[in-house]
């Protein structure tokens, strides 16, 4: 009698496969809860001014809450839907282990925040500010914390549709959706921003052709009379750096004194109150280096440095 030995067929193996899905869902859920808490942080500031910590947009944080929302609640769904269908396994050492490691990673990140929120407060941040962003990271530590506990611990998932799971998805989406939205109302719109953008740009060309004014008067003890004079003595200085990029408008240059000089140019935006402009004022003497300007054509006065030689 012949005896045949059955190869038993080899069992797939998706551990990769869930392991790249749970290392996402980590990376996506850091990068939504910090820009989702940044947000939050941004509104906050921008409504309880402080001298102490100034208001600063904060785009980056809207820009990664916009790419990982999507990331986060679609690699959710696809995770849940693998334990549903029992393709994934309540007890896999993949999901036990990368679960925790999770909790752990959000841990430290919440724990840096309170470390971080803690020092501000003792270096003289409004009290009010710090409370509400305390209970901001609590509320997003507790969510997270929350979640992943119920989730690691619940009884049964093969086939079990969860109302808990279903409710925090739908709360949870919902939240970070709203602060998404309402983060538009605390930065300054693309258009804006590529007009500010512009603008620096005029700025810096003005650095360059005051460094090429110093540069003149320091060899020849007078200011050039014109950009030509200018061009000549100093080669870095370009046609591109005297005029408007986009609109291609020459800047305007006239001497106003034996050391002073106006730049004009058209600008799109005002600076007042900005980096280039931290004191919010137009200058109050005549002579003076600031690169503060209003919406329009401006006129900036300049001092050529050093002053004048003396015999």
């Amino acid at each position: 009698m012949e005896q045949t030995n059955a190869v038993a067929a080899p069992v797939k193996s998706n551990a990769a496969k869930f392991v790249f899905l749970y290392l996402l869902h980590l990376v996506s859920l850091g990068f939504m809860t910090v820009s989702f808490g940044n947000v939050i942080f941004q509104i906050i500031n921008k409504y309880i001014p402080d001298v102490v910590a100034p208001y600063m947009e904060n785009k980056f944080a809207i820009s990664a809450l916009l790419v990982s929302i999507p990331i986060f609640f679609g690699v959710s769904y696809l995770l849940q839907k693998s334990l549903f269908s029992g393709e994934l396994k309540k007890d896999s050492g993949i999901r036990r282990w990368l679960t925790y490691l999770i909790l752990f990673v959000s841990f430290l990140i919440f724990f840096g925040w309170l470390i971080y929120f803690v020092n501000s407060f003792l270096n003289g941040e409004v009290s009010v500010k710090f409370i509400l962003k305390t209970i901001t990271v609590l509320a997003i530590a507790a969510a997270v914390f929350g979640f992943y506990f119920y989730d690691i611990r619940r009884p049964a998932v093969e086939n079990v549709k969860d109302k808990v799971l279903k409710i925090f998805f739908i709360v949870s989406l919902s939240m970070v959706v709203i602060v998404f939205i309402a983060s538009f109302f605390t930065v300054e719109s693309p258009i804006l921003a590529r007009d500010r953008r512009l603008d620096d740009q005029i700025i810096n060309n003005f650095y360059s052709i005051n460094s090429c004014v110093d540069q003149y008067y320091r060899e020849t003890n007078k200011l050039p009379a014109n950009f030509t004079v200018m061009t000549a003595d100093c080669p870095y200085l370009t046609s591109d750096n005297l005029k408007d990029q986009q609109s291609g408008q020459p800047f305007a240059y006239q001497i106003t004194g034996t050391t002073t000089y106006e730049i004009c140019a058209n600008f799109r935006t005002s600076n007042i109150g900005t980096a280039n402009n931290p004191q919010g004022v137009y200058p109050s003497g005549p002579v003076v280096n600031n690169m503060a300007h209003n919406v329009g054509y401006q006129c900036l006065k300049n001092q050529v440095y050093p002053p004048a030689k003396t015999n």
